[in-house]
């Protein structure tokens, strides 16, 4: 399914969707990319939370960029700070989540998405990619070729927008 919404009936559904197979180390992991500037609530959360997570920008940041910076963080099935969060997502569009191999870390999550970052507009002006936004990531997805496809999901197997209580997946074949 790509960039269909499936007609999930809560959190739970979509819990079920992103891990069929619970919090099992070998299944693919589940890591959302967090939009610090949604919601000030984001980033106190995720820096003083107890999940694993890491912030797309490089230090060192001012506190008003490391409010508003986008964040990886990863997510277990079980934890209620994840499922908190997942529940804020798909009422406030703060992030979009990313389901990866068991084998690649959050760190190396980072240093893709860190890349995509950045563009350059036709005047080679440097503009912020907010493509962590599901608004512009479903808008964004659908115009790519596939080799821009392979590029933009790297290490990542699918990534998912929550709008509501339904879970927008997409994959790297349109």
């Amino acid at each position: 399914m790509n960039g269909a919404a499936d007609p999930a009936p809560g959190l739970d559904a979509a819990i079920a969707q992103l891990w069929p197979q619970g919090d099992s180390l070998s299944a693919p992991q589940v890591h959302m990319l967090a939009d610090g500037a949604r919601d000030p609530a984001i980033a106190p959360m995720i820096r003083f939370g107890k999940l694993d997570y890491d912030c797309l920008f490089a230090e060192p940041l001012t506190p008003r960029l490391r409010a508003a910076a986008p964040y990886l963080v990863h997510l277990a099935a079980a934890s209620a700070q994840s499922r908190d969060m997942l529940r804020r997502c798909g009422e406030g569009h703060w992030g979009i989540l990313v389901s990866a191999p068991s084998h690649i870390t959050t760190r190396q999550l980072r240093l893709h998405f860190k890349k995509l970052l950045w563009v350059q507009d036709e005047q080679g002006r440097k503009l912020n990619f907010r493509f962590y936004d599901p608004r512009v990531l479903s808008i964004y997805l659908p115009t790519c070729t596939r080799e821009e496809r392979d590029i933009f999901f790297g290490p990542a197997e699918a990534l998912y927008c929550l709008e509501g209580e339904q879970l927008r997946r997409y994959t790297r074949r349109a």
